[in-house]
């Protein structure tokens, strides 16, 4: 086998077993999701005590609150637009001191979304939030360019390190094809970009904060090369276990290590070794990852079928989106004999990558199919607020376009979303088009989410 076709293949296996595995998971737990599944189960994941004080806060309230961010690049601009409005709804109820991490138990994030979620989360001077949710969109707009800045001529010392003989006939080749050649072949020998820059300016926005001092529960997963397994990290983990208290920085590094885009992430804590790459590769969407964190802390002293019992009814979760072209026929099979490794690491009508895209982008979808049917069978579809925008177009899916063109295309289309008929997914097709029992617009769904978290922290503080 060439070594571009093991690079194909382990490309796939990183990214088909990590999504299996978890997926395996996720169905093993919502096999008992609501009081409608009954029986005994001996749970994957293990249940620990939790502090008092945790348990004490999710106790004296109604709803179990959770905030659900996608990765997605460039393109976590559309729902940092969504958190801007939510926050300023919040605003709206109890103040301008409102911030977005006072009234969610847990907040998850994937890859982009990881970076919002640290960005929500890290406490300030004052122990407040380091970003205001205003402040996320402009973050994005200045610094994306700096994360993901356009293609530079080749360096000629570069070259050298490749082998004599192919050099030569590369050159000849370089004549003919210019830097677009050269370009090609270094997204074969190396990532696409350098990620200097992102770490470093993850290294000092974050500085030193260790993640079980966020300032509520966050969860951010990631996956680990060396044994092809999703990794999470999360706040209430770190508190209970030393060996899992790593900094900050590093999570939000390593979840955002996109394969092909940027170099993976290597560190250790204590006697563990970390191989990390991008989030996205396990759970892009980690909704149900968030969900089932929530289940665990609320299991404690519990046992047999209730030990992860999942109640639908006392769930109160907002997911967001980073947007998709499904309504664009990202991919059409053509003539099938040309699918071989340049076509699924090709995509002609953008600069995504189609391998990626087409183990990455449905697990996101399945885990909105689970999460719609789980909701809607237990009766509890008022719970679940899913935002997501299907109406980009293929040239403006790319996660790391950040031309100053697309980056306003981002910043409309989120504006333009909440504006939008709140809708659901259709299941057989994917496309958000289903009309729902809410008639109005986002953003009006939005000021109602408000107010049900606004209600659920005055209770709570009244308690």
């Amino acid at each position: 086998m060439s070594d571009n076709g093991k690079l194909l293949k382990e490309v796939y296996t990183l990214l088909h077993l990590s999504t299996t595995r978890l997926i395996r998971v996720l169905l093993n737990v919502f096999s008992f999701r609501s009081p409608y599944y009954k029986g005994h189960h001996i749970p994957l994941l293990p249940t620990t005590l939790v502090s008092q004080t945790t348990m004490a806060a999710f106790n004296r309230g109604k709803y179990t609150t959770i905030l659900s961010i996608d990765g997605g690049g460039v393109r976590g601009i559309i729902p940092a637009t969504i958190l801007d409005c939510l926050e300023s709804e919040l605003q709206k109820l109890d103040g301008e001191d409102a911030r977005i991490a006072d009234y969610f138990d847990f907040i998850a994030g994937t890859s982009t979304g990881g970076l919002i979620t640290a960005m929500l989360t890290k406490p300030d001077e004052k122990n407040k939030p380091l970003f205001a949710a205003n402040k996320i969109v402009e973050f994005f707009v200045e610094e994306a360019p700096k994360f993901f800045p356009p293609p530079n001529p080749v360096e000629e010392p570069r070259m050298r390190e490749t082998d004599g003989i192919f050099l030569k006939n590369f050159r000849k080749l370089k004549r003919l094809a210019g830097n677009y050649l050269q370009e090609g072949f270094l997204r074969l020998t190396g990532p696409k970009f350098d990620g200097v820059y992102l770490r470093n300016k993850i290294v000092q926005t974050v500085g030193e904060t260790k993640i079980r001092d966020t300032l509520t529960n966050i969860i951010i997963p990631s996956c680990d090369m060396k044994y092809l397994h999703p990794v999470v990290f999360s706040t209430l983990k770190a508190k209970r276990d030393h060996s899992k208290d790593v900094l900050l920085r590093d999570v939000c590094i390593a979840t955002s290590a996109a394969p092909f885009y940027l170099p993976p992430h290597k560190f250790e804590q204590g006697t563990i070794k970390y191989d990390l790459v991008d989030g996205g590769v396990a759970a892009n969407n980690p909704t149900l990852l968030a969900i089932i964190e929530s289940a665990k802390e609320k299991s404690d002293n519990k046992s047999g079928a209730e030990r992860l019992h999942i109640d639908s009814s006392k769930l109160l979760v907002l997911s967001l989106g980073t947007g998709s072209a499904k309504k664009g026929a990202m991919l059409e099979v053509g003539n099938r004999g040309e699918w071989g490794i340049l076509k699924w690491l090709v995509n002609p009508k953008s600069s995504s990558i189609p391998l990626i895209d087409v183990l990455t982008t449905p697990s996101v979808n399945m885990v909105e199919v689970y999460l719609s049917a789980f909701f809607n069978v237990s009766g509890s579809d008022d719970n679940y607020l899913r935002i997501q925008e299907d109406g980009l177009k293929p040239d403006e899916i790319d996660m790391t376009d950040s031309s100053p063109e697309n980056l306003k295309k981002l910043v409309k289309a989120g504006t333009d979303l909440l504006e939008k008929t709140v809708s659901a997914m259709n299941l057989d097709t994917g496309w958000y088009d289903k009309p729902t029992d809410m008639t109005c617009k986002y953003k009006d769904a939005i000021a109602g989410f408000a107010q049900k978290l606004s209600r659920e922290k005055k209770r709570r503080a009244n308690t």
